[in-house]
């Protein structure tokens, strides 16, 4: 084979090898072709969801707690669970002493004293029924001498009686007031002295719930300082010391003299302390007014009822009332919570999809013969991404701007297109 041959068969193949590459690349790009135009017109359906209104804060709960504290040194021997429900009456602890630092010597001996000067009192009691009678009689006495002055006009002398008829009240107080030691139940004292004997020879101390709630062991040192009786006074500074801590009351734990063992909690009423930031987030609010709170890890929400509103400048507290749910919160003090002012049933859009059209914005969608159409839309929220609007009435109708009739909105089941560019209503695509 020559030379120029050769030449020819070279040039051949160059020539049979770019026509090859051109028509992989030609065929590749038709194919890429759909691909395109799908990304030009993809769409996304609405996502159903519920677009809230909160205020996030922090509350104080302030509950009606009956605190019991060891009366002694000693081991503390647990007999409920946390969180049970107790009646009045109901043995909650029982400690057992471990040294002589128990008071219940010296409350022996201030007993004994009483019931000593009860028993001296008792044996003049006839004594005291014969001076009682005496200044009733006088009383009497000068009842008449002052109406016979009156009568007879000499009102010096009835002046001077009425001053003589204070003396015998004042003397009749005496004998029968209520806060003299007469007025104590010598059997009382008896009886509560056996107790406290009983107690001092078997060592031990029980503890029984006054009232009735729910007992826990957790304390945190708020009890008193947030009380129930001064609700109504806590206001926005409250909430600069506050934190939360607790000491859990263990089973067999050893526990000082007056340290609190554990608490009986009311829960059929307890409250919140909220805090507002910024007073003008709650101006459609007034005392009386029911109000949704939501908190963090727990599940749901809760009514109350606002009871107080506290104003410092631009900050302030709602002091809100509750009768349900205590479950959840007797074992709080300061939480995060949301104030919920309104909820709706809505949906979540992509932001970039929303356009206007005669200044009214919306949404192109894709119909069921591949028309495109604009929908009004309704925007309740929005976010950098995303948009959330209103569902509209049961028929998917919206009010839109500058009309007296309601217009479609957006259905759960449109396909709205994402990219809005080069889009117009009317179009058909695939």
């Amino acid at each position: 084979m020559s030379r120029k041959e050769r030449e020819k068969k070279r040039i051949k193949k160059k020539r049979m090898r770019l026509i090859l590459i051109s028509f992989i690349f030609i065929y590749l790009f038709f194919r890429s072709v759909p691909s395109l135009f799908a990304m030009a017109f993809r769409t996304i359906l609405p996502e159903s969801v519920i677009i809230e209104d909160k205020i996030e804060t922090e509350a104080i709960v302030i509950k009606k707690e009956s605190i019991h504290k060891a009366e002694g040194m000693g081991k503390v021997e647990i007999f409920v669970d946390e969180g049970e429900k107790v009646a009045a009456g109901t043995k909650i602890a029982q400690l057992s002493l471990l040294d002589e630092t128990s008071t219940l010597k010296q409350e022996l001996d201030e007993l004994n004293k009483k019931i000593d000067v009860l028993a001296k009192t008792e044996k003049d009691s006839e004594m005291i029924k014969i001076d009682e009678e005496k200044i009733e009689e006088g009383i009497e006495g000068i009842i008449d001498a002052i109406q016979n002055s009156i009568s007879s006009g000499d009102y010096e002398k009835a002046e001077i009686l009425k001053e003589k008829l204070s003396i015998y009240y004042g003397k009749q107080k005496e004998i029968t007031g209520e806060d003299t030691l007469v007025s104590y139940s010598l059997e009382n004292l008896k009886a509560n002295r056996d107790k406290l004997l009983k107690q001092i020879t078997s060592n031990t101390i029980n503890s029984f719930s006054q009232t009735s709630g729910i007992v826990s062991y957790l304390i945190d040192g708020y009890e008193e300082i947030y009380s129930y009786n001064d609700k109504e006074d806590y206001g926005y500074s409250d909430f600069k010391a506050i934190s939360n801590k607790q000491k859990l009351i263990e089973n067999h734990m050893d526990v000082d003299y007056g340290e609190p063992i554990f608490k009986v909690i009311d829960n059929f009423e307890w409250y919140m302390v909220v805090k507002i930031d910024n007073i003008k987030d709650i101006d459609s609010y007034e005392i009386g007014d029911s109000i949704n709170i939501s908190a963090d890890k727990v599940e749901g929400e809760i009514k109350g009822y606002i009871r107080n509103i506290n104003r410092e400048g631009s900050k302030g507290t709602v002091l809100c009332n509750f009768n349900t749910d205590f479950q959840d919160y007797y074992d709080k003090r300061l939480i995060d919570v949301n104030i919920i002012k309104y909820k709706y049933e809505g949906f979540k859009i992509p932001s970039k999809s929303i356009v206007e059209k005669d200044g009214i914005k919306g949404v192109y969608i894709k119909d069921i013969s591949g028309i495109i159409k604009f929908k009004p839309i309704e925007i309740l929220k929005e976010e950098d991404k995303f948009t959330y609007i209103n569902r509209g009435d049961k028929n998917n109708k919206i009010k839109v701007k500058g009309s007296d009739k309601l217009a479609k909105t957006v259905t759960i089941y449109d396909e709205i297109l994402q990219n809005t560019k080069n889009i117009k209503e009317g179009m058909i695509i695939n």
